[in-house]
Parts: C-alpha cells; structure tokens; sequence
C-alpha cells in the first residue's frame, strides 16, 4: 500500500491524500487554498471512491474538478454533505465576481453532489478486501476520521480537536498500526477554552456598554455555531448574516450529531437572521454582529466593518488568519482592502484563539494513546517540532507529491 500527498503534506491546507492497492486507488480530502488568487493541490488521478473528512474548502474545494477525470462516489457524515454545496456554490460565484480562474464551473458542482453517499459514524463501506469506517473527529459538526482495514489498520485522522467544546465531544485515541494526522499547530499550545471565552465576552460588554456594536467575523462552518452558544447566556441582540445563517440553519436537520441539540436551536430561534437590506440596517442599531467572511475577504462583514468603522465599535477575529488574506492584513499592518483602497481600521480589533484544532500536546496524547508503529504527519509547517516528541513510533514526513510507502 502506498501513498501520496497531493496537497496539505508539509503545508497547511489544499489538503489531498491518495492511497493506493493493487486493486483500488482512494483519495481522502481534495481542498483548495481560498486564497487571492486561490491554490490548489496537485490533479487527481482516477479513484475508486471519495472519503471526505469535514466541509471547510481546504478539504472540499477541489471536489468539482474530480468529474472532469472520470468521477467517484464522494462519502463523508450527512451533516458534511449538506454544507459543501453551499460552499461550492459561493466559491464559483466568487470566481466570476472576482475573475478568477477555477478549475471547474456550476455545472462540475452540480454534477458532484450527484455523487455523495452519506457514511455515518460507525458505519462500514466495504471494497472487498477493504473496510473503511467513519469516526468523530471533534473538529466540526460531522466532521470525520476513517479506519481503513485489510491485514492492517490505518486511520487518516483529517483535524482534530481534543477538547469538549458546547456542540462536540472532543476526539479519543483510536486503535491502529499507521496513523495520519494533522499537525497544524505542532509546536504551538492554544490558551485555555475557557480563559478565551471569558475574554470574548468582556470583550463584547465593553463594546456594548459603551453604546457600540461588536462585529464577529466567524467561519460559516464549525465556528459561527460554537460562538453562537459561546452567546447562549447573555441578553444581547444578536444578529447573523452572511453564509453563517444559511449554515447555521440547515445543521439545524443533524441532531444527532450536536451535542447539546435543544440549546442550539433554542439559540438559534432566539437570534436575529439578515435577510434583506433592511435588516442589515437595523443589525447595526444591535449589539452583536456575526458575520462571514471570518478572514475578512469578503461578504457581509466589509460592510459592517466601512459603516462601523469606529473606536467605540469592536472587531473581533475568532479564527486564524491565512497569509495574503485581509485578516492577516489587518493583524499585521491595522488596515484592510475596501474596494481597492488600503483603509485604516479604527474600531477595537482583537483576535480570540478560538481554534478547533488540538494544540501540540493534545496531539502528542492523541498520537501516544492512539499507540500506533508508524504516525505520518501531514497538515502541517513545523511537523518537525511534533516528531521529536513521538517516542513511541516511526514517525514518517512526506512530502507534497512525493509516493511513499504505508
């Protein structure tokens, strides 16, 4: 058996695995950098099937381009099949706003989505000799591992998140020989959830008691939802806009896969959705903006940021930042791009780690309970910081398009 990175080997991101037998070829993830321009993994060869491991677009991004090489059926948690559409969808639609060159059309997406077959948690897809099994993961809602058996167990992790956060129980060792994981934040620890948390909302009480408004970019995926119950038991009013609320809604159909269902959707029936022109007018007469894009790059949020642009009113980054983005811009020099005009943000910027990936010694015990002979490292830029402290594997560092052996 052996294997090769497409993308997202010794990188963050555009995230593409093949695994490869005598008989079957798998590809685990196919994701592109969202970047201005985006990038891409290397092309795909033809596959026998699709696993896919959460809905974020440096997993999914790429997908569309698979039909233009002969297709496959793509399987990943319902809650996971129902999100990448939307995300697809918007990626093409920002393309031909922005002129960019995807390689693929509407037409490719359509065609995909033709192609997904639901795999919940515990559930078995079989390729003869081969079984391939979904596990939770921790890092979004349906997010997921896959156990892959024959004579031997490998287990291709995606990201992780070890903490129990207020929609999904943080990730458990699995048993296996080979493990791939992801060392996004090998050599790095976050702070504690809770720390965080309380910092977030007195962050938002300042803002609010001094008569302004806080405006929270999030990912539509995974962070608007957890932030949204980070809100739970405050009295603001909050409004959500952009592709947070259409993603929002529709996990609204997965309870089984939410941790604490009932307070989510009472959340979510206590909240404010932006519909139109006119609600994006009132929100800014409210307390607390949720908003894509969480990067800054675009969406609702530029809007709020040009007509709030003030020092009484708070800007709240709650995810990472990727290089050449307006977030990272703004971290770094202050400003951001509005139209093509670098323009001074004056309102109280602050970022909150509010990561859903393990930091450094959670994947070191995740890694070390996981117990297995051989761990290969992907996702990550300073995958070597977490090889030194595996004691207890081979520890294998491939890199993007290099084959090497499982």
């Amino acid at each position: 058996m052996k294997a090769k990175f497409l993308g997202g080997g010794d990188e963050v991101g555009r995230l593409g695995m093949v695994l490869s037998t005598d008989r079957y070829k798998f590809l685990f993830d196919y994701g592109m950098n969202p970047t201005k321009p985006p990038t891409f993994p290397m092309l795909a060869p033809k596959v026998d099937g699709v696993f896919v491991t959460h809905s974020h677009l440096d997993h999914v991004g790429m997908l569309p381009w698979l039909n233009k090489n002969g297709g496959a059926n793509v399987y990943a948690a319902p809650p996971t099949l129902s999100v990448i559409p939307i995300l697809l969808y918007d990626s093409v639609k920002i393309a031909n706003i922005e002129g960019t060159n995807l390689p693929y059309e509407e037409f490719d997406v359509d065609s995909i989505i033709e192609s997904f077959t639901p795999l919940n948690y515990g559930e078995t897809m079989e390729f003869k000799d081969q079984e391939i099994t979904s596990h939770p993961t921790g890092h979004l809602i349906g997010s997921s591992m896959y156990q892959i058996k024959n004579d031997r167990t490998i287990v291709f992790t995606g990201d992780i998140q070890s903490i129990d956060t207020h929609l999904l129980f943080g990730i458990k060792p699995i048993s296996t020989e080979i493990l791939v994981v992801e060392s996004t934040y090998a050599g790095k620890e976050h702070p504690p959830r809770q720390n965080v948390e309380e910092n977030f909302l007195s962050s938002i009480q300042r803002v609010v008691e001094n008569d302004g408004v806080a405006v929270v970019p999030a990912f539509a995926t995974g962070r608007a939802q957890e932030l949204l119950m980070v809100l739970e038991n405050t009295d603001y009013e909050i409004w959500i806009d952009g592709m947070a609320r259409t993603v929002c809604n529709v996990l609204l159909s997965f309870p089984k896969y939410i941790k604490n269902y009932q307070r989510y959707k009472k959340m979510l029936r206590r909240v404010r959705m932006v519909r139109s022109k006119s609600d994006r007018e009132k929100a800014l007469n409210g307390d607390v903006i949720l908003t894509t894009s969480g990067m800054l790059d675009g969406g609702p949020v530029l809007n709020y940021i040009s007509q709030l642009n003030d020092p009484k009113n708070g800007l709240f980054l709650t995810g990472y930042q990727v290089e050449d983005t307006n977030g990272r811009m703004l971290l770094e020099t202050g400003s951001i791009d509005l139209a093509g005009v670098a323009t001074k943000v004056n309102m109280d910027v602050k970022f909150f780690d509010f990561s859903a990936h393990s930091g450094h010694k959670e994947l070191v015990e995740f890694i070390e309970g996981s117990r297995p002979e051989k761990v290969v490292l992907m996702h990550g830029e300073k995958r070597e910081e977490l090889a030194k402290d595996i004691t207890s594997s081979k520890v294998v560092l491939p890199k993007n398009g290099e084959e090497f052996e499982i």
